[in-house]
């Protein structure tokens, strides 16, 4: 807010032509901003177009936009296309995004139109369609046609004349019962406003107590839009500087760990937090006990803050809130979470707040500046400390926020490569990038400090490849996970590195039930053997609960092996609309065990060369040959389909389709007894009998014979 304010009084100082208006822009995390100075003070006018919206001044004669420097400072994220029509001049911006328009007046003649992600607010007078100039055909006859069109908000108040007054193409009605709800929300407004003390209810220019006119054009002046020291935001939106509640946020003063120690020696620190816990009578001196906690919170210490504030009671939220600080330091969970509903305030309670959730809620419920900048502002031991885990909590939600926490580590003094290289490996993996995250992981294998979560790493990035893992890695899991106890991580790394290792017995035998138990089955679909295959999923009992694509590749497997059975249990039930690949697996389970009415059901409107070969042979055991044949020549396969006629003794299909030896037998297998006297047809019985030997002979030697 502070930078755009220096920046619009660095561009209020620059002299305009005097027809020119000078359309300036600036990019921002959440909005795109142009910033028009118009020439001379002038109504204006916003509305919708079909490619975004429109822009104009309400004199008829329109500035001339210069828009030399717009994109010098803005991407075409949000805004594609800026231009002033040649014709009626008006300003023309067609947008990039789901995005809409929030004008205002940032000072007369200064008009500010921010374009912002996301939907308009419901109601939004700017979403009215803009309707070329039709504002000016309502001028009034004798009027001056360079005058502004304006709407007199103290006439409408002292209920004017009857009717209603056109202003930018929307209709205001004048009656009092309609003006009551504005009034009304006009002096709620200011109440909030007062109660902020944001608003001074003194009117302006009028000495406190003196009796002034309701009819004072001075008393009061109404400015939408943002003023210094005043934020414009939108009502659905989230508010930054309160809690849900309405409570403030906590002041960044309280919470500054960074300052408790700063530029002093941990030894100091430590001697002055053991130093003056008690006074007279031993009584337990309440501010050398906070003073004791942050220096211990300064240093990392958290569970060592954590006990010396049990030494301390009656000091209300102040003790509470270190308390919560001292688990968010170790990474424990807090029960109370203090700072759980404070993830939008601006400051370093969103930092807290953001630590204290195990995930982050999507959308902008999180002030993501507010957190990045409170982690920058630590000193270097407290950035190595909790860069990892807040760069993990950001990846899903910001992943430039988490590249930016990565990078700061990376620079931080005394940071060993080996931790940066493990967030590399954590940040790869939630990116799905495995192969990237095996690299960092045994990268990070090298340094003792970081060896159980690097080998965590390590085993996730071969389970996400589907890739072996060597026996020397599992073992060493194993030791770790006897050296570090009760570990939900490790014990998932110990479990699925006996799966990637093909000790499936063994994982399935350690493997908590759940996601676990179905990861193991994934492995075991993919790279199992197959005995270790049969073990385990021929008449499983129950059925494991695993996703679809696990138990289709099961059931794949299982029917190749020769267990159609046990394949169609792990497919389930089939209708006519189950996936295609679902039912080609049932049509060829189904012809294995006989049932080839059942396989012709699963395959009914299916194409392609795999169901026109399981349509053909069941068909063909069904005795249908013909469609059999018709089936085959559909699926390409024309040899398949002549063979099928040696079946179905067609010669004639034989003679004409079939290549030598086979056309010339079937020629002579439809051959006709010649006519005439006896000697005659013995004559040509003879010859037909060699020829038939011949066509024989030629036949067997075609056929290769049977391997010993």
């Amino acid at each position: 807010m502070i930078l755009l304010s220096l920046i619009l009084m660095l561009f209020l100082t620059i002299p305009a032509d005097a027809e020119t208006a000078r359309v300036l822009s600036g990019e921002h995390a959440d909005f795109t901003r142009l910033v028009v100075q118009l020439p001379a003070q002038a109504g204006w006018r916003v509305g919708r177009t079909p490619l975004g919206y429109a822009f104009a001044t309400e004199n008829r004669k329109q500035p001339d936009y210069d828009l030399a420097h717009v994109w010098d400072r803005i991407p075409r994220k949000r805004l594609q296309a800026l231009r002033a029509d040649p014709e009626t001049g008006i300003l023309e911006m067609t947008l990039a995004c789901e995005c809409h328009l929030f004008p205002f007046e940032y000072q007369p003649g200064v008009i500010v139109l921010d374009i912002r992600s996301g939907p308009p607010p419901e109601g939004s007078v700017f979403e009215a369609p803009f309707s070329d100039f039709a504002f000016l055909r309502d001028v009034k006859p004798g009027s001056d046609p360079g005058a502004p069109v304006t709407f007199d908000w103290l006439d409408a108040r002292n209920g004017g004349a009857a009717g209603a007054h056109r202003y930018a193409g929307l209709t205001f009605a004048r009656e009092k019962t309609l003006l009551e709800p504005l009034r009304a929300e006009l002096l709620e407004q200011i109440s909030r406003g007062a109660a902020a003390g944001v608003v001074d209810m003194r009117l302006s220019g009028t000495p406190a107590g003196a009796m002034v006119s309701e009819g004072d054009p001075d008393l009061a002046r109404i400015r939408l839009g943002e003023m210094p020291g005043l934020d414009v935001l939108d009502p659905n939106a989230p508010r930054t500087n309160m809690q849900p509640d309405g409570s403030p946020c906590l002041a960044d003063a309280d919470l500054a760990i960074g300052n408790w120690g700063a530029g002093r020696a941990a030894l100091d620190l430590l001697a002055e937090a053991r130093t003056g816990l008690f006074g007279e009578f031993d009584a337990v001196r309440p501010e050398a006990v906070l003073n004791s906690v942050r220096l211990h919170l300064y240093l990392g210490f958290g569970a060592e803050a954590r006990q010396y504030a049990t030494l301390a009671t009656g000091l209300g939220d102040e003790l509470r809130l270190l308390v919560s600080i001292t688990r968010l330091v170790d990474g424990d969970p807090d029960p109370e979470a203090p700072f759980a509903p404070m993830l939008a305030c601006d400051g370093a309670a969103a930092f807290w707040a953001a630590l204290a959730h195990d995930r982050l809620p999507a959308g902008s419920m999180v002030n993501i500046d507010a957190v990045v900048r409170t982690f920058l502002g630590l000193p270097p031991h407290l950035r190595s400390l909790f860069g990892p885990r807040l760069a993990l909590l950001l990846i899903d939600l910001d992943a430039e926020a988490a590249r930016r926490i990565r990078n700061a580590m990376e620079r931080t003094p005394h940071v060993p490569a080996q931790a940066v290289s493990l967030l590399d490996a954590r940040m790869e993996l939630q990116a799905d990038h495995p192969e990237r995250a095996r690299f960092h992981a045994e990268a990070a294998l090298s340094d003792p400090r970081h060896e159980v979560d690097a080998l965590v790493a390590l085993v996730e990035a071969h389970f996400l490849e589907l890739r072996p893992i060597p026996g020397s890695v599992v073992e060493r899991v194993q030791s770790l996970q006897g050296q570090t106890g009760n570990n939900s991580s490790l014990a998932r790394a110990v479990a699925l590195s006996f799966a990637l290792s093909g000790r499936f017995d063994e994982a399935f035998a350690i493997a908590e039930p759940g996601a676990m138990t179905a990861d193991i089955w994934r492995v075991l679909a993919a790279i199992g053997d197959d005995d270790d295959l049969l073990v385990h999923a021929v008449r499983p009992a129950p059925l494991p609960s695993v996703k679809a694509d696990v138990a289709l590749s099961v059931a794949k497997r299982l029917q190749v092996l020769g267990f159609p059975d046990a394949a169609l249990v792990w497919l389930g039930p089939i209708g006519p609309d189950a996936p295609t690949e679902y039912r080609l697996v049932a049509a060829a389970a189904e012809l294995a065990r006989g049932d080839a009415g059942r396989a012709l059901q699963h395959l009914a409107t299916l194409e392609g060369q795999t169901a026109g070969d399981l349509r053909a042979a069941a068909q063909t055991r069904l005795g249908f040959l013909d469609a059999a044949r018709t089936s085959l020549q559909k699926a390409g396969r024309s040899g398949d389909a002549q063979r099928l006629s040696l079946w179905a003794e067609d010669w004639n299909a034989v003679a004409a389709a079939a290549t030598e030896p086979w056309s010339a037998a079937a020629a002579m297998a439809q051959a006709a007894i010649p006519e005439g006297g006896p000697l005659a047809r013995g004559a040509a019985l003879l010859n037909s009998s060699s020829a038939t030997r011949a066509a024989l002979t030629a036949l067997l030697g075609a056929v290769p014979p049977p391997s010993p």
